[in-house]
């Protein structure tokens, strides 16, 4: 399934509103909590809809106030900015894939509902999103995700081969390594920027990689040798693991986004 990245406009609606809505919001702005919005949460509550098991995401990075997630069928990305209580959402674009109505619909709700958020709560990994008064989206800290960003580096091999054709790639923290040396003597290394390894993390943060080892390819004409065969391993709490083979540019659904984020950060860093 072929997916596009499009841009997915804000409206930012600006209007004097009512005195009651300033009131309100000004409310809402004096609770100003000591928890800082950082790390994955997994909404529970979108608009009046429960959607605990749609597996819908916020991923905040504080240090760099990018904003990304899962939507029901495709992954966003953009920007936010805070001050106090207060909250607003800009630069929101989302890829493209094919979906089921139902969950398109979702999904268009929750670009609407976010287009109407100004303010937050967050209380013990308990987030509010707010319209004033009203909450919009309830949340909840992902505690995978939380172990996972404690953690001082990751581990990651990517590498692809056939009999004319080599390359890996590692991460290693904030590190990457390419080579296309089957003897592994001669390895480029470059340092990944904070974006740059933002975007993975939030990518790494949605895998589920105790399955990954289990999870079918979509196709394998690298048995023929009509594609390179592709293999990804991650180390997590001293354990690997490692996938089926699978055709080089068409990985499993599962982790074809963080595979292809990370071949894209490969030829940026080879081109400079």
């Amino acid at each position: 399934m072929k997916h596009l990245a499009i841009l997915i406009s804000l409206i930012i609606l600006k209007s004097c509103g009512s005195s009651n809505d300033i009131a309100s919001l000004n409310k809402s702005t004096d609770m100003i909590t000591n928890e800082i919005i950082k790390g994955t949460y997994v909404l529970e509550q979108l608009d009046t809809i429960e959607v605990t098991n749609d597996k819908l995401t916020l991923e905040f990075d504080s240090k760099t106030n990018r904003v990304s997630g899962f939507a029901g069928c495709n992954r966003f990305f953009g920007t936010y900015t805070t001050n106090g209580n207060t909250i607003s959402f800009s630069e929101l674009g989302a890829t493209r894939m094919i979906c089921q109505e139902e969950v398109n619909k979702k999904e268009h709700l929750f670009f609407q509902t976010m287009t109407k958020v100004n303010a937050f709560e967050l209380s013990n990994g308990e987030l509010s999103l707010k319209k004033n008064e009203t909450v919009l989206i309830s949340a909840t800290k992902n505690k995978t995700s939380q172990l996972r960003q404690a953690e001082t580096k990751i581990n990651i091999l990517y590498r692809a081969s056939t009999r004319g054709f080599f390359e890996a790639i590692w991460i290693e923290g904030n590190v990457l390594k390419y080579t296309k040396d089957r003897n592994l003597k001669e390895t480029s290394i470059y340092k990944l920027s904070d974006e740059q390894l933002s975007d993975l993390m939030s990518l790494y943060n949605d895998l589920d990689v105790e399955s990954i080892p289990s999870i079918e390819p979509p196709s394998k004409t690298f048995q023929y040798d009509a594609a390179a065969m592709a293999t990804l391993t991650i180390v997590l709490n001293e354990k690997e693991y490692v996938s089926n083979g699978f055709d080089h540019g068409n990985p499993p659904k599962p982790f074809a986004l963080f595979v292809g984020k990370l071949l894209s950060v490969k030829e940026t860093m080879v081109k400079q």
